[in-house]
């Protein structure tokens, strides 16, 4: 069976992080990477045909079970429900990967989208930033890392005509020099909002938002389940919130300290890096050394199935 890079690079994230994850030797890595089911073509319906992802071409997509294999198995998060991963094309000369996590859909009601224009990003980072702080404290407590809020990857932008919010953060453990980037998507609808978090490191920061754009092409909500559709009269609900809440994660940041961003704020705000007791977070890249490896591991493996498929016409 052939394994193409994609794969390839999934197998060395998994080395790359093996002190995060469940010891799992090379013939069971390859086991999970041949098991997964990869959707490359097509139409994928979203929480009972509220939503449809339409995928675009050399895009792949895997459905929620095999999303978990790759989040939990090979890059060794807790279990974490989501409705599957959207893969951007393969990419030879790259040496890491990164993915999009379609989370789910969040029935809050209808977010007013007025004060879009009036967003005071700098208030917000310095409040999401206190509110890390309070929350390390728990997050010590539980023996998870503590995290930095280092900044804005990318400040908020919200297109209005497409009703899509897009926003990045930089943070990484506090004593450690390695950054992440969580890149938060929300699609907003009539009921409420679909929730999608890239996940990558800060030299792929340009990379995902160059594929941004067909990302959010590719996400719609379908007909009577839009943003247009809402209906107030019809007892349609409106969110407390505005754009400015959802960036914060639709509840005070002191709540979100009580739970040490394990639960809460990971579904209201975004899956804020990889939670995984006793260490900060899983890098979504490989080195330069990994990648010669996966060159490498790519080419005898291309020799042997040439070799024992003999010369070709």
């Amino acid at each position: 069976m052939k394994v193409n890079t994609l794969i390839s690079c999934l197998a060395w994230l998994s080395l790359a992080t093996a002190g995060f994850s469940a010891a799992k030797t090379d013939e069971e890595r390859q086991q999970i990477f041949e098991s997964l089911k990869w959707i490359t073509e097509g139409t994928i319906p979203l929480e009972q045909d509220v939503a449809t992802i339409k995928l675009q071409s050399g895009f792949r997509y895997l459905d929620s079970t095999d999303a978990s294999k790759v989040l939990s198995d090979l890059w060794g998060n807790p279990r974490h429900q989501t409705l599957g991963m959207i893969f951007p094309p393969e990419n030879a000369e790259s040496g890491s990967i990164w993915g999009v996590i379609v989370e789910g859909f969040e029935m809050e009601g209808y977010v007013k989208d007025e004060d879009a224009d009036k967003l005071d990003a700098g208030k917000m980072l310095q409040e999401i930033q206190d509110g890390q702080k309070e929350a390390n404290v728990e997050r010590k407590k539980q023996g998870y890392a503590e995290l930095e809020i280092v900044g804005w990857a990318m400040p908020p932008i919200y297109d209005k005509e497409a009703k899509k919010l897009t926003w990045a953060l930089d943070i990484k453990r506090i004593g450690s020099d390695r950054h992440s980037v969580n890149y938060y998507i929300r699609i907003l609808g009539r009921r409420g909002y679909l929730v999608l978090n890239a996940l990558g490191s800060m030299d792929q920061v340009k990379e995902i938002e160059a594929a941004t754009p067909q990302v959010l092409a590719m996400v719609e909500f379908n007909e009577g389940h839009r943003y247009a559709d809402f209906d107030e009269k019809k007892g349609d609900k409106v969110a407390t919130y505005g754009i400015a809440g959802l960036i914060l994660g639709a509840v005070g940041l002191k709540a979100l300290a009580k739970v040490g961003l394990l639960a809460l704020f990971a579904k209201k705000f975004g899956f804020v890096l990889l939670f995984l007791k006793k260490f900060a977070f899983v890098i979504i890249a490989v080195g330069a050394v990994l990648f010669s490896k996966i060159k490498s591991f790519i080419s005898g493996r291309r020799a042997n199935e040439e070799s024992a498929r003999g010369p070709q016409a």
